[in-house]
């Protein structure tokens, strides 16, 4: 079981991890709003690339701070570590190395192995 001095370390890593997130979402954004169409067909084409590559980061990007709030909110209401899957503990070894886990190895591993038979 995790400890709350651990919970709290971790908490800690989840708020910078936030902030970081969040400042370079506002920082891309601004990117977008100070790009202009100019250039040839090559130049507009790579631009678009550039623009499309930005975009897949930027959801990428707003989908951990999604998981980070989420993880956060459990944290605020004492139910962090536990597996939303079987209710066990999460390993404290997979909360550290991905502190916004919801699910422990086994209930994540049989998730994708579902989810890869859908796909």
């Amino acid at each position: 079981m995790i400890s709350d001095q651990q919970i709290e370390t971790i908490r800690l890593q989840l708020v910078e991890q936030l902030n970081e997130t969040e400042q370079r979402l506002e920082q891309d954004s601004q990117l977008f709003k100070d790009k202009e169409d100019s250039g040839d067909d090559v130049d507009r084409a790579n631009q678009e690339e550039s623009q499309q590559l930005q975009l897949n980061r930027r959801q990428h990007d707003l989908a951990h701070v999604k998981s980070i709030k989420d993880a956060l909110r459990r944290i605020e209401e004492q139910d962090y570590g536990f597996c939303e899957g079987c209710g066990e503990d999460i390993s404290v070894a997979r909360l550290n190395a991905r502190p916004e886990s919801r699910y422990c190895i086994d209930c994540q591993d049989y998730r994708e192995r579902k989810n890869s038979q859908y796909a």
